[in-house]
């Protein structure tokens, strides 16, 4: 009996050896040093992310406003009337003046989408005045 004691505390011992350490390290008995360490660390992780966010690209602002979107539409109504008969013609000359305004198809169908229906007609009327200006362009 005296010898089963006896290993029990002596496994008792071993076992506050081993875990004392551990005990030491949990968080409400930081060190300062360590503590400052782990804040050092927070800060340089939002340092990155913010570094990271700055370094995206932010896309350009779409340049589609009335005036660009009347002078497409007649364009492209004047370069499908003089491809008629070269479809693959007329859509580069379309993809070129996308290019030329800076505005992608998306954005265009997209502006015209958002226009209300008396604001449309409008820009019809002034969509038609535009083509009788540069028909002779596209002759």
């Amino acid at each position: 009996m005296k010898k089963t004691a006896l290993i029990l505390i002596a496994l008792c011992a071993a076992l506050l050896i081993v875990a004392a350490p551990a005990c030491k390290k949990s968080k409400g008995s930081e060190t300062p040093e360590a503590a400052e360490q782990a804040k050092l660390d927070a800060e340089q992780a939002a340092d990155a992310a913010a570094a990271e966010a700055a370094a995206k690209p932010v896309p350009p602002a779409s340049k589609m406003n009335d005036d660009v979107y009347v002078e497409i539409r007649a364009r492209m109504a004047l370069i499908f009337e003089k491809y008629k008969d070269d479809i693959p013609q007329a859509e580069q000359s379309m993809s070129d003046l996308y290019v030329k305004f800076q505005v992608t198809q998306e954005e265009f169908k997209a502006f015209e989408a958002k226009q209300p229906l008396d604001k449309r007609a409008d820009l019809e009327k002034k969509v038609v005045i535009f083509m009788q200006r540069i028909l002779n362009e596209y002759r």
